[in-house]
């Protein structure tokens, strides 16, 4: 069904027919049935909604504040310098000439080499 045959039925549905106290009284019944129809106030209980929005606020505060803590570049960028640390330690042990570097799994380490 298109639009045209919709209004083309519409429109020869014969309207119902009212007498004229009804329209007289139509008014008065209509503003009747609004102060029926008046909803009651109740107030509202904000403080639950504030409680939850200040618990959600600070988990999200608490979540980050984890986050940035346990950051895992930052447990790397200390393994890193405290490897540079002893790396650095290990050569100021040494003697001019008299010791040859050895990398291996332990780290750095050094050998004596004979001279000859």
């Amino acid at each position: 069904m298109n639009d045209f045959e919709l209004e083309s039925k519409l429109k020869n549905v014969p309207l119902p027919e009212r007498t004229e106290d009804y329209w007289e009284n139509f008014p008065s019944q209509v503003r009747g049935q609004l102060r029926r129809a008046r909803p009651h106030f109740t107030p509202q209980n904000v403080w639950g909604r504030r409680l939850v929005w200040a618990g959600g606020f600070a988990f999200v505060i608490a979540l980050v504040l984890v986050c940035i803590q346990f950051h895992p570049l930052q447990t790397a960028d200390a393994d890193i310098t405290n490897h540079e640390r002893h790396f650095h330690a290990q050569l100021e042990q040494l003697d001019a000439g008299l010791h040859t570097l050895m990398l291996n799994t332990h780290g750095m380490n050094y050998l004596l080499a004979e001279a000859n």
